[in-house]
């Protein structure tokens, strides 16, 4: 039997699809199936289907749109105090129990000193979560952000382009020890170095 490598195609575009319909992060699912409507109309165009051809590149049109909306409409971030033992702090922990306590555990954020609800479009997007010094050194036990936004947008703002919103109210140094890779690499790309002398533990200087 001949290898048909159109018809192999045809099944990889609809692989790629299907994947970018599973993704939580509403950037990655518009990348990834404007990725794969690309290539479905690549395979469309080898046999000879225009009617497939026009609505997969109308969709990556349409994805296109709307990741240009996305990047290019000015977002609104704002940072809420908040404490402990407010009763949507605890709903949000619970609703979120089994990712948050890959950084930490839901009795040592009982203990903090210092929570702050961060917000996105006047939506709670995440939490930040930790002990505060007099001398504002933030010892981080959670940096949390809803799936939906996980684009790394608010911990640029924050940490990045805008670190004074954290400074007026208090906090000029964030410390944290990720207990994952996928935090280590977080803490990587939004800018935190490693401590000299230490056992994983990474500094923010804001």
């Amino acid at each position: 039997m001949d290898f048909d490598w159109v018809e192999w195609f045809g099944y990889l575009a609809s692989l790629v699809v299907l994947i970018s319909l599973t993704m939580t992060s509403i950037i990655k699912l518009r990348v990834i199936n404007f990725i794969g409507c690309i290539l479905f109309a690549i395979f469309a165009y080898f046999i000879d289907s225009l009617p497939t051809m026009l609505m997969n590149l109308g969709i990556a049109g349409i994805n296109v749109y709307f990741l240009w909306q996305i990047y290019s409409t000015d977002e609104q971030f704002k940072l809420i105090v908040t404490s402990v033992d407010s009763e949507y702090f605890e709903h949000f922990i619970s609703t979120n129990q089994s990712d948050i306590e890959l950084q930490t555990t839901v009795d040592e954020l009982k203990e903090a000193n210092t929570v702050f609800y961060m917000l996105r479009n006047n939506s709670i997007a995440g939490v930040l979560v930790g002990n505060n010094s007099e001398q504002g050194v933030l010892s981080v036990l959670l940096d949390f952000v809803t799936p939906e936004y996980r684009d790394l947008k608010l911990a640029n703002y924050y940490y990045e382009s805008h670190p004074d919103a954290l400074k007026r109210i208090g906090v000029n140094t964030l410390m944290a020890k990720p207990t994952t890779q996928e935090h280590r690499d977080y803490l990587v790309k939004v800018g935190f170095q490693v401590v000299d002398g230490t056992d994983g533990v990474y500094r923010k200087q804001l």
